[in-house]
């Protein structure tokens, strides 16, 4: 249910924007390409079910996608962003077996921004919103019976695996982001964004501990992450 209130809270405040500018008189839209570095990582007071002694180190990674901006002013338009995107974390991971490995969790999938109010001046261009993350893949370093190192997919889960006994990952992020651009000639755009997660990365976190104890009431773990871009307006 409170996964529902959320969804329906971003579309609300899509559609509610959305009328908002068809109200205004109607200005230029614009449509680009954008890529970049990212750098994301996790926080979280739980840090330390997933990671030894709670510290993660950050992981580099790339997005690209699609942005559309609809000027409704002189100086303020709508922005609407569709990425793909890697991320996620590396940290030390302690086994069953008490034996600790190197680990990385990769998570990839879709990034919508769906609406974000932005003030331009000149080139200039600051902006802020909410945005909805749909994880498409993820993977964890763990260990075979051999030793060897492999990346774990069934992080990620399935519809036929209990949320009682097995630990996966949420298939929905929501947070927000706030960033900056500026554009050069009004074709090519250099910019930064920083984005912050506020839904559980596991999969029932609120009602389960990573190890299936009923009494630890909630995994803190959420996702966090900053880029650098580079567009292409047409």
């Amino acid at each position: 249910m409170k996964k529902l209130i959320i969804s329906c809270f971003f579309i609300l405040c899509s559609l509610t924007g959305w009328a908002q500018y068809e109200q205004q008189p109607k200005g230029i839209t614009s449509f680009g390409i954008k890529a970049g570095w990212i750098q994301s990582d996790l926080y979280g007071k739980e840090l330390h079910q997933l990671a030894v002694d709670g510290k993660t180190d950050a992981q580099n990674s790339f997005f690209a996608g699609i942005a559309v901006s609809s000027e409704i002013g002189k100086y303020f338009a709508l922005r609407h962003e569709l990425f793909y995107q890697q991320y996620g974390a590396q940290f030390a991971r302690e086994l069953d077996d008490d034996a600790v490995v190197d680990a990385k969790l990769t998570m990839r999938g879709l990034k919508i921004n769906p609406i974000s109010p932005t003030f331009k001046i000149g080139g200039l261009e600051i902006y802020a919103g909410p945005y909805i993350h749909v994880l498409l893949n993820a993977s964890i370093t763990a260990v075979d019976e051999n030793g060897n190192t492999y990346q774990d997919y069934e992080i990620f889960g399935t519809a036929a695996e209990d949320t009682e006994d097995y630990k996966y990952l949420q298939k929905m992020d929501y947070g927000f982001v706030a960033g900056i651009d500026y554009v050069f000639k009004k074709k090519f755009s250099i910019g930064a964004y920083y984005s912050r997660g506020f839904a559980p990365i596991f999969d029932n976190a609120n009602s389960f501990g990573l190890e299936g104890n009923p009494g630890v009431e909630n995994i803190k773990i959420y996702n966090e992450s900053f880029g650098v871009s580079l567009g292409f307006l047409f």
